[in-house]
């Protein structure tokens, strides 16, 4: 993990112009040094700076470094290979959202649409945490769509009736989706057979493998791995709520500082249909 923010980084966090960034550094109102011309920002001093002018959270209750929401193999792997130390609380888009507004934990994983454009996460992330010192960061594009055993013959949603189907938890993004896309084809979930509910897209994919059912709306990259049929329905930003002050903490910044590792690169080639070019992006900012 880097122990300095660059001032596009600090820009970024703060919500203002890197041009207003130089001149609280001019005047000595923000803490920084300068190294072979540009401006560092020390981690841990600007964090207490936040801290004292209210802009993170700091308050008498601090949420535990603990990652909520959906599951992305992905993310799970970077966890452990990077060493981070952040514990799971895997439970769907929407329960960790539930989670983190209760203060459950401090990183949220989600991927939910938005109504009114193709886009995703920022309209539910922006009702609901506008007035909170909280960072929506993104991690990866996936393409998700059906999955299906090869010897089944299903093409799309309006082949489901009395398919055998792995479905998602309620509460997860993947299985409001699923339900979005039966109504759109004039199905209901009732028109199928629900097999089995698993909590992973990585059990949801070996639940075929194993033949206990015939199709799940999963990730490209699982159908890839245990050469199962694919069939892509759309591709969804999958980003990361986080707070604010866990953003600057150990933890999330050694995840972060991982993924721009060569080793991170490599297993990123592993799974088919992830586009992690703007990985670290802050697609948006609450209140400081």
């Amino acid at each position: 993990m880097s122990e300095y923010l660059t001032t596009k980084e600090v820009a970024t966090l703060l919500r203002l112009k890197e041009r207003k960034v130089y001149d609280l550094a001019a005047r000595g109102d923000i803490p920084c040094m300068k190294a072979t011309g540009k401006l560092l920002f020390p981690h841990d001093e600007l964090k207490r700076w936040m801290i004292s002018r209210g802009g993170a959270s700091a308050p008498s209750f601090q949420s535990p470094d603990v990652v909520l929401g959906s599951h992305d193999p992905l993310l799970e792997w970077a966890i452990g290979a990077s060493g981070c130390g952040l514990p799971t609380l895997i439970g769907g888009s929407l329960d960790g959202l539930d989670r983190f507004s209760k203060g459950n934990g401090s990183i949220c994983g989600i991927h939910i649409p938005n109504t009114e454009n193709d886009d995703w996460n920022l309209e539910i992330v922006e009702a609901q945490f506008a007035e909170r010192p909280a960072v929506l960061i993104h991690w990866a594009r996936r393409v998700r769509g059906l999955i299906v055993r090869p010897s089944i013959t299903i093409s799309g949603f309006s082949d489901l009736r009395g398919a055998r189907v792995v479905r998602r938890q309620q509460d997860s993004g993947a299985q409001q989706l699923f339900e979005q896309e039966l109504r759109r084809s004039g199905l209901t979930v009732g028109d199928i057979d629900c097999t089995r509910e698993v909590r992973t897209e990585t059990e949801a994919a070996l639940t075929l493998v194993e033949g206990q059912a015939d199709v799940t709306f999963g990730l490209k990259c699982f159908a890839d791995r245990y050469n199962l049929t694919f069939h892509p329905i759309c591709t969804e930003s999958f980003d990361l709520l986080v707070d604010r002050h866990a953003y600057f903490e150990l933890p999330f910044q050694t995840l972060l500082g991982f993924t721009k590792s060569e080793q991170f690169m490599t297993e990123v080639l592993r799974y088919p249909g992830y586009d992690v070019s703007s990985l670290g992006a802050v697609r948006f900012n609450g209140r400081v």
